[in-house]
């Protein structure tokens, strides 16, 4: 069992079960998970975790460049996405930016011959940045 930081909630773990609850203080189930088999294990923690993928953050595009795909499987911290665009893969400059919407956030832009996208946290600063590639 393990005391957690948020309002009184209590983790526990079953044993090799490999079940593991969290409850509310009033007893409510608000997390209940189970490690898949052959994957075995008698402990279980809860603590913060951060997803930072070794991949560079995927783009793609549509309709000349006006429409721009942005995700990155398994980043946690990504707040915006920035678009980055021009005539050439060496010439790119900020074009536009959105608010990540969810695993794939499309972002409308004005076009162009190629784009690249850079994944931004709450405070805006650069996570990773996917390769150029052309809209044409």
């Amino acid at each position: 069992m393990q005391g957690l930081d948020d309002a009184g909630n209590i983790f526990v773990g079953w044993g090799s079960q490999g079940y593991f609850t969290q409850f509310a203080p009033d007893g409510t189930t608000i997390f209940d998970a189970r490690i898949a088999r052959g994957q075995d294990t008698y402990r279980a923690y809860r603590f913060p975790w951060v997803g930072t993928p070794a991949a560079q953050p995927s783009v793609a595009s549509t309709s000349a460049g006006r429409n721009v795909y942005a995700s990155w499987n398994g980043a946690t911290q990504v707040a915006s996405w920035q678009v980055l665009a021009g005539a050439t893969a060496d010439a790119l400059a900020p074009a536009t930016s959105a608010p990540r919407t969810g695993f794939e956030t499309r972002i409308r832009t004005d076009g162009a011959a190629f784009v690249a996208v850079q994944a931004l946290d709450a405070a805006g600063a650069v996570l990773g940045t996917s390769k150029a590639i052309s809209t044409g």
